[in-house]
């Protein structure tokens, strides 16, 4: 990780590509998606990372980025025009790689519970991440002056995870294995149960995260969400399932 002490300057010349109002914020969203093969993006990428999780976002500079990354910034502008847009390729590699992570070992399950309890044990493995949260916690202080960082967060994180519990607990009611008449309102509710306060303790610093308190968390969460959508023949003492 790249260590760097103080405050960097920030010059008048980065200011033009680091500034919050309209037109950078419009040159963030127009930009095409980096490719991320290129091994000066990967470069300019890993060096602002490092970066933001270890500075303000405003005492980061695209000088500086460009420094870290050992190109000059000239190089560093035909790739990204601003420092937000770094931030916002960032923002959305970070989010879209956590989703996939998350979601990747419960698609090899037949199991449901055990489906959901292993998307669920990945979804708070986030919060134990230091550097997740960091970055987590820079991403929402830049929100007010960049909405748009809202959307691509929103849109590479969150919804990708939402849409694909929901399509999970879609196909498991197709089965008759659970009976979710509303599967994207139940994917929110899932991951409401299984997260509870934690993602706020850590977000906060107001305690370390342990192995019971996840485990606790998630097992209590997953009882009940399983018991608010079990199939009809499966409620209730005198039921009999149908032939």
């Amino acid at each position: 990780m790249v260590r760097h002490a103080g405050k960097i300057e920030t010059s008048d010349a980065d200011m033009a590509g680091d500034g919050t109002g309209a037109a950078t914020v419009a040159s963030a969203k127009s930009l095409a998606p980096p490719d991320r093969e290129n091994p000066k993006v990967r470069q300019v990428m890993e060096a602002a990372h490092a970066l933001f999780l270890e500075l303000p976002y405003d005492a980061v500079s695209t000088d500086a980025i460009a420094r870290a990354a050992g190109i000059s910034k000239t190089t560093l502008y035909v790739y990204f025009p601003s420092k937000e847009a770094v931030f916002s390729a960032l923002v959305s590699e970070n989010c879209a790689q956590t989703a996939q992570s998350i979601l990747n070992s419960a698609s090899e399950s037949d199991d449901v519970e055990e489906g959901l309890r292993t998307i669920a044990r990945n979804f708070m493995a986030m919060f134990a991440t230091t550097d997740a949260l960091a970055f987590y916690r820079t991403i929402i202080a830049q929100v007010p002056r960049f909405p748009e960082l809202g959307r691509i967060f929103n849109e590479s994180g969150p919804k990708v995870i939402q849409e694909r519990i929901a399509l999970f607990l879609r196909e498991a009611s197709a089965r008759g294995e659970l009976s979710v008449p509303d599967p994207e309102l139940a994917a929110l509710q899932f991951l409401q149960l299984m997260s509870v306060d934690i993602p706020l303790t850590g977000l906060l610093g107001l305690g370390q995260l342990t192995a019971d308190r996840v485990t606790t968390t998630i097992e209590s969460g997953l009882a009940l969400f399983l018991n608010g959508y079990r199939p009809p023949f499966e409620r209730g003492s005198g039921a009999v399932e149908p032939d």
